[in-house]
């Protein structure tokens, strides 16, 4: 990240608004990395909190009177949902039921009763749905947060949205552990989906405008690193409040967020944002804070800051000529013209690709927080198990970055959606006729694991693959809106235990069965390794007609002919 020096002395890069890499910007994207660790908190903390442990009718005094206690023809069997009575008759081969009842004083489990909501509020039986959908509102409200923090983010930058998202999130954080009831708990769990949106998508940015555009990708690992370890984290700490009240773990894992209250003093905005918005009174605070952090002349750092602006300037003022004439002059309206999803839909080869890359966002997500939220279920310790999960995701980190240089993004692709699907079949088989085998059990664990780590490198894997499928006009619309159907796997994936619950196998085989049909049908789309970026529609159509998946393989498999 250093700039070139002369004469001993580091020259600042002009392209670079902050002249050259140094101690601000390691402060600084330390922060911003370290506030990528409540986001994960407040997402997955419902893995512990809202885990649901084996349970049972409690005994019944109805049930226990003299009647059935001192006939020995009779008896009473308690089991998840219901009280059974059974007679005892000898003239048959098996007893015979004579009463079949719901709990009728509560439930017993093998936890503590306050160990999680939905132990505290028995949610389960045929209010067991309640449990999962708090979840699929946090997920809901990430949908919610997603459609407008973005848009906020770039009106009143980037530190203002997050750091305001990050206060609520304290407070209705903390709220959540006070919930009287269910309603409360989940309108606070929607809120908190929204207000993490609002701490990702801010965060994101402002990390991403911290670094030089040859080392931005560095931001995009750092970060994907960062999140891992927030889920690798909550398994100790939750163990280590195994025996407290869920409510006290959501106080400890919201306390992270206490570095809001101090925030506004440590953290900059992105000098990027001020620039492009004209702040500068502001721009000028941050110039000289980097001058003196980083060690360089203030004036020198003024200068490329003040071009920027300048050129800013240009460009708006050009634009908003462009925009006066545009209504005699066809020719300049086109050329800015802008695309949304009407434009996918209107060109079918282009909609056809976005069907397929909508398609694998929803598969990614669905198996991803599918597999997180019901790693508590598999066989063993739950906490074992999640962390487990959570640390093969650094193996995905290790594999993808060297095979971005080997191999090309559809490949890749495919490779790691191929692994999942064939390490969960594998799981799913192992788990259904494992019976009492402890080995098989335990070889279901390790593929399945081996799945998540797949998924989590395929997904990683999309954020660079899709934009680079569109024209410079629709990319950010592009993976907009391949990111907002992925939250349709995210609201749904929550169900997958109570699936799992009702019919064992069922969650793998449709998370195996959707990835391998991805490897599939993603032979239809162009490979983008080595392809100068597209700029327009007509680019776009080309490309695919001459490059698209099958079509290619095909031609180059006539031409050695």
């Amino acid at each position: 990240m250093d700039s070139p020096s002369i004469n001993g002395v580091k020259k600042l890069d002009e392209n670079y608004i902050y002249g050259r890499w140094g101690a601000y910007q390691v402060f600084q994207s330390a922060i911003a990395f370290y506030n990528i660790l409540p986001t994960g908190f407040q997402l997955l903390i419902g893995v512990f909190i809202g885990y649901r442990p084996n349970y049972q009718c409690s005994s019944s005094s109805t049930y226990e009177n003299q009647t059935y206690s001192s006939n020995n023809s009779y008896f009473v069997t308690y089991y998840k949902c219901h009280i059974k009575v059974f007679y005892n008759d000898t003239t048959r081969d098996a007893p015979q039921l004579v009463k079949d009842d719901l709990c009728t004083e509560g439930y017993q489990y093998s936890l503590d009763k306050y160990s999680t909501f939905v132990t505290e509020m028995d949610l389960v039986c045929d209010q067991a749905y309640l449990g999962e959908l708090v979840q699929t509102l946090v997920m809901a409200g990430q949908l919610v947060g997603a459609a407008f923090a973005s848009s906020l983010s770039d009106k009143w930058g980037r530190k203002t949205v997050h750091l305001t998202s990050h206060l609520l999130t304290l407070a209705f954080g903390i709220g959540v552990a006070f919930s009287p009831n269910y309603i409360t708990l989940a309108i606070l769990k929607f809120i908190i989906g929204v207000l993490q949106q609002g701490m990702v998508m801010s965060d994101a940015v402002l990390t991403l405008e911290l670094f030089p555009e040859k080392t931005r990708f560095y931001a995009e690992a750092i970060g994907l690193f960062c999140w891992t370890t927030s889920l690798v984290m909550m398994a100790p700490i939750g163990y280590l409040m195994r025996d407290y009240s869920w409510r006290y773990l959501q106080i400890v894992l919201t306390g992270f967020s206490l570095f809001s209250l101090i925030q506004y003093w440590v953290q900059d905005e992105s000098l990027r944002w001020l620039v492009a918005n004209g702040k500068k009174e502001a721009a000028d605070k941050v110039i000289h804070k980097v001058a003196r952090w980083n060690k360089i002349n203030y004036d020198d750092l003024k200068i490329i800051v003040d071009k920027r602006m300048a050129s800013t300037e240009q460009n708006t003022q050009k634009a908003d000529k462009n925009g006066t004439t545009t209504e005699n002059t066809p020719q300049e309206k086109l050329a800015v013209e802008k695309y949304s999803i009407v434009t996918i839909l209107k060109h079918r080869r282009i909609l056809i690709t976005s069907l397929i890359m909508w398609f694998t966002w929803v598969t990614n997500t669905v198996t991803y927080f599918g597999l997180t939220l019901t790693s508590t279920s598999l066989a063993g310790d739950r906490f074992f198990n999640f962390f487990l999960s959570a640390i093969v995701e650094y193996i995905a980190v290790m594999f993808e970055y060297p095979m971005l240089y080997c191999l090309g993004r559809r490949t890749i692709t495919i490779v790691f959606h191929a692994v999942c699907g064939i390490s969960l079949a594998s799981a799913t088989l192992l788990n259904h006729f494992s019976g009492t085998d402890s080995s098989a059990k335990m070889a279901s664990i390790i593929t399945t694991f081996a799945g998540k780590s797949a998924i989590t490198g395929s997904f990683s894997t999309l954020f660079l693959y899709t934009p680079e499928l569109y024209p410079t006009n629709l990319r950010n619309a592009g993976i907009g809106f391949s990111s907002a159907f992925s939250r349709l796997g995210a609201i749904i994936s929550p169900f997958a235990g109570t699936l799992a619950e009702e019919i064992p196998w069922a969650p793998g085989t449709i998370f195996s069965a959707m990835c391998l049909t991805v490897t599939l049908i993603i032979l239809y789309v162009p490979e983008t390794r080595g392809v100068e970026l597209p700029q327009t529609l007509v680019e776009v159509k080309v490309w695919y007609t001459e490059k698209s998946g099958l079509r290619q393989q095909q031609k180059v498999e006539s031409t050695k002919l």
